[in-house]
């Protein structure tokens, strides 16, 4: 049972040849040919899926046309691999084992590996690779990658599998998952497409610097590596966009202090000295910050200042869709993010933990669990570095992530982490225009912030964290 790989059509793909040209169409790129030979013309309309044997095609053209006609087939093959137009599927006699699925164009091409195949060698699974389930077949992806490889028989994922730990080929063969040579084919593959490694090669110095999910993220939320369906897509339209602003916030009310805009454009230092003066700082005053000033740090962050509809397209049609403005800039306008305070020492209130109602300008107790919130403010002390009692104020900040996932495919939780960034810097400013002590943290617990807020972790869970207290003299 000899192993062949097959070359075929990408998805959504077409060939028309007609008055002496040749045009090959998919959907993010088009080809076209004049006075292609009849051989290669052929060799193309081969392509229609499931394909043909990439070695057999070759041979035809070389039969019917010469080593011109090969030269010109290999090329032509050469331009539709490049921009993703032809898939690759390696077989076992009749039954296919794995397909190679172009999602990006590589900045040069792969190296084949067909030559330094030696019975020494030892291959191992990338740490960058990962198996899992899409719908009904498993697939073999990487952040490294420009393809990924569809699994079509369990013998593949099993071998797969078994690469976790460095294995030669003839280790590999012992196990007798696949003959011999569909083994040696599927490890070219493998490798090829930067999903194995051998264990001898040059490592990549500037790929080790990287965790597996900082560089999953990165290329899962950018385009070139993927092909998911990307940004504004509007991918829920069978369920009601939620709302700008929470609605269902229970709980004592505390109106806060509203400072008068015209004063502070009026009294405020100017943009470029505040940004000179901005600091972290994680000392505090002996006299704590005052409810006074949590209202105007909150009314001059995060208030809500509008609040308006408009109808979107969807692919379910038009749906009226609310939106806001806030004093920081926000994807869409959708301000996902909400503000929580955890008090443990403040001028005015009570320790506990608030939700900032951006409407009304007020917090509302939240009826959590106090001591997650307690420890909530603990581990933010920890994260600074400072002792927890010191500790006056902590502001959370929680995506409400329905709100932009049912907008944007691919980029929300990279929106939601960008808007944190704008976030921080905007209470810096602020902080620092107030005279008090900002300090924003790298990380927090988001289970911690589940319990004390008693909200579902999918459903809206923290993402930022940000100290604020009186600043010393």
């Amino acid at each position: 049972m000899l192993a062949s790989l097959k070359l075929s059509w990408h998805e959504q793909v077409s060939l028309t040849a007609n008055e002496g040209e040749v045009v090959v169409a998919g959907p993010q790129s088009r080809l076209s040919w004049r006075r292609l030979g009849s051989e290669v013309v052929e060799a193309m309309r081969q392509l229609t899926p499931p394909g043909e044997d990439a070695d057999l095609l070759s041979e035809r053209v070389m039969t019917g046309g010469g080593s011109n006609a090969l030269a010109h087939w290999l090329y032509c093959l050469r331009e539709l691999d490049s921009r993703c137009l032809v898939r690759k599927t390696l077989f076992a006699g009749e039954q296919p084992l794995a397909s190679v699925v172009p999602l990006g164009r590589p900045l040069t091409a792969p190296k084949s590996r067909d030559s330094s195949r030696a019975s020494q060698a030892t291959y191992v699974l990338s740490r960058f690779a990962y198996l899992r389930r899409d719908d009904d077949r498993m697939v073999l992806e990487s952040p490294l990658a420009h393809a990924r490889i569809v699994l079509h028989d369990a013998r593949a994922s099993a071998l797969v599998a078994a690469l976790a730990a460095r294995s030669s080929l003839a280790e590999l063969e012992t196990l007798d998952l696949l003959p011999s040579d569909a083994v040696g084919r599927l490890i070219d593959l493998l490798v090829a497409e930067q999903m194995v490694d051998r264990a001898d090669d040059r490592r990549n110095d500037a790929a080790d610097t990287w965790e597996f999910h900082d560089l999953m993220f990165h290329s899962r939320s950018r385009r070139g590596r993927s092909d998911a369906p990307f940004g504004a897509t509007f991918r829920f339209p069978d369920q009601p966009p939620p709302p700008a602003v929470k609605r269902d916030v229970d709980g004592p009310a505390y109106p806060l202090f509203r400072p008068a805009i015209e004063c502070l454009e009026r009294d405020d230092p100017p943009l470029a000295l505040v940004q000179q003066r901005r600091r972290t700082i994680r000392q505090y005053a002996t006299e704590p910050i005052t409810d006074q000033h949590l209202g105007e740090f909150l009314y001059r962050v995060a208030r809500v200042k509008e609040l308006r509809a408009m109808e979107v397209p969807t692919p379910a049609g038009k749906i009226a869709l609310d939106l806001a403005t806030r004093p920081y800039p926000s994807g869409g306008a959708l301000y996902e993010l909400e503000f929580y305070v955890a008090v443990r020492n403040c001028d005015g209130l009570e320790a506990g933990l608030y939700y900032y109602d951006p409407v009304e300008h007020q917090l509302r107790t939240v009826d959590g669990e106090r001591r997650a919130v307690d420890a909530l403010i603990d581990d933010a002390a920890a994260s600074a570095g400072i002792e927890p009692a010191t500790v006056q104020t902590l502001i959370i900040l929680a995506t409400r992530f329905t709100r932009i996932a049912w907008k944007y495919q691919s980029i929300a939780y990279s929106l939601t982490l960008k808007h944190v960034g704008v976030v921080y810097q905007t209470m810096y400013l602020a902080a620092t225009a107030m005279g008090l002590a900002p300090c924003a943290l790298g990380c927090g617990d988001a289970d911690l912030f589940a319990r004390a807020s008693k909200n579902d972790y999918c459903t809206e869970t923290s993402v930022g964290e940000f100290l604020l207290g009186s600043r010393p003299s």
